[in-house]
């Protein structure tokens, strides 16, 4: 039985085990609602015991965040002695990463870097910067906090090179739709028109129409390339690429040439605005 507050019943509300749950899941909704504001919809799907946790966690979420004040990450994990990265060698900066990734994790703390973060950068990321970072000062079982490296540090020609993986991906796939986040909301055309996003997903979706599918696709990109600026940036990933297109018939023709997808950056997002891809045309 629920037991948050004095005004929660501490008897079963009914001889039923699942109706008595179900009838404590609509308390704990309504007073989720009247006393912190919060909102909770059922489907009717989920079995009453596990929506009851859920609504828990819920509420004790919402109890912890109101009444929470924000520390600095480094006094919410206890203060620990830390070398600098600059003080450790090759062979103990390692242990000495995992030692402050163990510290975070039993806070409920996670970073997450890119592959290609070597340990020194990533020991001094969590002790420079992050430990300098604020979060709220409480724990809920099961939740955690999560940062990205790349937040903080983007990695722009990792981000153009997996846009133009992401497009790649779908046009053999020809899986275009509205989620495709590799694509502009607005297309800009060599004549200066402008289409949009809808637009270019469905002449995409005309051409796919034509054949049954594309087989036996390889490319590679051979340039990737931005600018930033206070605007945020401009740049593009070209290269070359060869598939079958295969017809109705089940004949195909083979298509290959070079591509060059333009991108640009706004608010930290690269996504294509300019396609120049064989077997596409707007």
């Amino acid at each position: 039985m629920i037991n948050n507050n004095d005004d929660m019943p501490d008897q079963p509300l009914s001889d039923d085990p699942e109706e008595n749950l179900r009838m404590e899941n609509e308390l704990l909704r309504l007073k989720l609602q009247a006393e912190l504001g919060g909102q909770s919809h059922s489907s009717g799907n989920l079995p009453p015991e596990i929506e009851n946790e859920f609504l828990k966690n819920i509420f004790a979420f919402e109890q912890s965040y109101t009444n929470a004040k924000r520390v600095k990450i480094y006094d919410f994990i206890g203060k620990p002695v830390f070398k600098k990265a600059e003080d450790l060698d090759d062979s103990s900066i390692k242990a000495a990463l995992q030692e402050v990734i163990d510290l975070l994790s039993k806070k409920n703390i996670v970073v997450h870097f890119d592959e290609e973060c070597d340990i020194s950068t990533r020991y001094n990321f969590i002790t420079e910067e992050l430990f300098e970072k604020e979060t709220d000062d409480f724990m809920i079982p099961g939740m955690t906090v999560n940062f990205d490296y790349e937040e903080f540090h983007p990695n722009h020609k990792k981000d153009i090179e997996n846009r133009a993986l992401e497009f790649l991906s779908e046009w053999f796939k020809q899986s275009f739709n509205e989620y495709s986040w590799e694509l502009a909301n607005s297309f800009i055309l060599p004549d200066r028109r402008i289409l949009s996003k809808k637009d270019i997903i469905a002449q995409l979706k005309n051409i796919f129409d034509a054949y049954k599918a594309f087989i036996n696709e390889d490319y590679f990109i051979k340039e990737i390339k931005f600018e930033l600026n206070e605007n945020g940036g401009l740049g593009h990933a070209e290269g070359g690429v060869k598939y079958d297109a295969v017809l109705e018939n089940g004949e195909s023709v083979a298509i290959q040439g070079g591509f060059k997808l333009y991108l640009s950056n706004e608010n930290g997002w690269w996504s294509i605005f300019h396609i120049v891809f064989p077997g596409f045309k707007y």
